[in-house]
């Protein structure tokens, strides 16, 4: 067996060692450059997203940063930035195209109720109404709530007066203690008042057609 000599190892490997270890090193740096650079490029994004207002600078960032957080974020500020001037079919696209590329997100619920509100605005109210069934239920999301008041009010519109109150009543508990329990209580009453409106009186005298005696 042939005695491990170290000087002789050294002057056979040595080099091909030392340049690895000189590219193993090279390769670290150049990563977290890379890593330090994106990062820098992602705030300076996330600055430009914080001072854009405009629709077509908005899609510019969504498009650039696709499949990265200010990307989405851009996405869905651009969608609400819609909503809000009252471009329904825009901000419909908009949340649309936010879902198809973030459908894990965590704001994927908000561009689902997002489009809920637009079809809802639009007067679409049963396809507002299955979109507000749709949307995942999330104990203690703040989505929660506006889901189930939106699908009350287009119960309400629709005149299907029962199941509006239903949804009001179940929300109660929900919203108590929350600027929402004043919106919820004044609906039921104004449905109760208009239940009784149209409720014939107990007391009222029933008219009867007259009878024809020949």
């Amino acid at each position: 067996m042939e005695q491990f000599e170290p000087d002789l190892f050294w002057q056979t490997h040595g080099r091909k060692i030392l340049w690895g270890v000189v590219g193993a090193l090279a390769i670290g740096v150049i990563a977290v450059q890379m890593q330090h650079q994106a990062a820098a490029q992602e705030e300076e994004a996330a600055v430009r997203l914080a001072q854009t207002t405009e629709p077509m600078a908005l899609l510019q960032l969504a498009r650039e940063y696709k499949g990265k957080n200010v990307g989405a974020q851009a996405y869905l500020q651009l969608a609400n930035l819609q909503f809000q001037a009252g471009h329904l079919p825009e901000a419909m696209a908009a949340y649309q195209e936010f879902l198809t590329i973030y459908p894990h997100h965590p704001l994927a619920a908000a561009a689902q109720l997002g489009q809920a509100e637009s079809l809802e605005a639009s007067g679409k109210l049963e396809e507002a109404k299955l979109q507000y069934s749709q949307i995942a239920y999330r104990p203690g999301s703040y989505t929660t709530v506006a889901t189930k008041l939106g699908a009350a009010r287009c119960a309400e519109a629709l005149g299907q007066t029962k199941e509006a109150v239903q949804i009001y009543e179940e929300l109660m508990p929900a919203v108590a203690g929350t600027p929402w329990a004043v919106t919820v209580a004044i609906r039921l009453d104004v449905l109760a008042r208009s239940r009784e409106a149209a409720a014939p009186s107990a007391g009222s005298a029933v008219t009867l057609p007259p009878v024809m005696v020949k």
